[in-house]
């Protein structure tokens, strides 16, 4: 964490450290590939003109890791917005291509392997909260079972899917996203998930009674941004079960 000028000099020891270690055994470094983005949720931000051997490294207002989009206040708003815009994309081109499809099995198997695994790439970090960001993505799949519906001539009122989820047998997004969590934190704790530095975040709940149920202990944030992270949301999750 950067809190003072002084900090920003000590991770430019570390970086000159770093540098001078590859160069101890000829590593080069691909400057043009680094990156520096300062994470903060302040008005007020400490800005360092960071450097590797001397090269200085390009300051972004976004990057991308692992198929994610960061910005610097960690809101996934922009993430969500690229990934609907692609799952968009190829659902138009399903549309297109599978307009004199009859079978259910057929779209549900594009539907699931095309679009659905875009909407739910590393859900696990950027799950949404807000009813704005969670309608955005049901905006997906509600326009997918429109024209499973049109295809199959299966009748519902308008803007009412249920018929068409209750015949395709399809979860809701959101259903599944809370599985998917509840699948991490339990992969977590059994061990599937080499990930001891979260392991070691969660606040796990001794009951007294048998009455309690609840498995952790999700600490007590005041702000709805610090509430839903990642590890603070799963833990709530894991208690509903």
């Amino acid at each position: 964490m950067i809190s003072s000028y002084n900090d920003c000099l000590t991770l430019q020891n570390s970086l000159d450290k770093f540098a001078a270690w590859c160069n101890s055994f000829n590593l080069s470094l691909n400057i043009a590939k680094c990156k520096v983005m300062t994470f903060h949720r302040s008005r007020s931000v400490i800005t360092f003109d960071y450097n590797l051997s001397g090269l200085s490294i390009q300051r972004v207002n976004q990057v991308e890791d692992l198929g994610i989009l960061f910005v610097p206040s960690l809101h996934f708003g922009p993430h969500i917005d690229i990934m609907t815009s692609k799952a968009f994309r190829v659902l138009g081109f399903i549309k297109r291509h599978t307009v004199n499809f009859s079978s259910p099995k057929c779209l549900l198997v594009l539907y699931n392997s095309l679009v659905r695994s875009v909407l739910e790439y590393g859900c696990v970090v950027w799950s949404p909260y807000t009813a704005a960001d969670i309608r955005r993505i049901d905006r997906v799949q509600n326009y997918f079972m429109n024209f499973v519906g049109f295809c199959l001539n299966i009748p519902h009122p308008k803007h009412d899917y249920r018929p068409i989820i209750q015949a395709l047998k399809l979860n809701y997004l959101q259903t599944r996203r809370d599985n998917l969590g509840n699948n991490f934190i339990r992969g977590l704790i059994e061990g599937r998930v080499d990930a001891p530095r979260l392991l070691e975040q969660l606040d796990f709940r001794i009951p007294n009674n048998t009455r309690l149920q609840c498995s952790f202990y999700p600490p007590n944030n005041t702000s709805n941004f610090a509430r839903n992270a990642p590890l603070p949301r799963l833990m709530r999750l894991a208690n509903l079960l």
